[in-house]
């Protein structure tokens, strides 16, 4: 419940174009985070594809999962992105509508 609010906060307070916007829900192993740990913002801001943006990556530390929202003009980029790390995490990515959208959805 918490990451979906986590979700939430992000998509309210970040600029979202006409993009899609996509969750994507890891857990990773030990590994992950030891390659994690010796990078620099900068280096893991850049590994998102051109086309695609992280609006917000949130860890739960203690059994290694979290959340990544990114915005993509495609959704391959996404799964591209993902996949650079599949060998030490696994995930899932789910396509996520901010509160507007869901409203107009379900009144249709």
């Amino acid at each position: 419940m918490k990451k979906y609010f986590v979700l939430g906060m992000a998509l309210m307070f970040c600029n979202i174009s006409q993009a899609a916007v996509y969750m994507i829900d890891f857990k990773c192993d030990q590994e992950a985070y030891k390659v994690f740990a010796t990078m620099t913002l900068e280096e893991l801001d850049g590994e998102f594809l051109e086309g695609s943006k992280k609006l917000a990556r949130y860890h739960d530390l203690t059994t290694g999962s979290g959340i990544v929202i990114v915005e993509a003009d495609d959704p391959t980029l996404v799964i591209e992105f993902a996949n650079g790390w599949s060998e030490v995490c696994d995930s899932a990515i789910v396509p996520v509508v901010d509160d507007k959208k869901a409203m107009e959805i379900l009144t249709r």
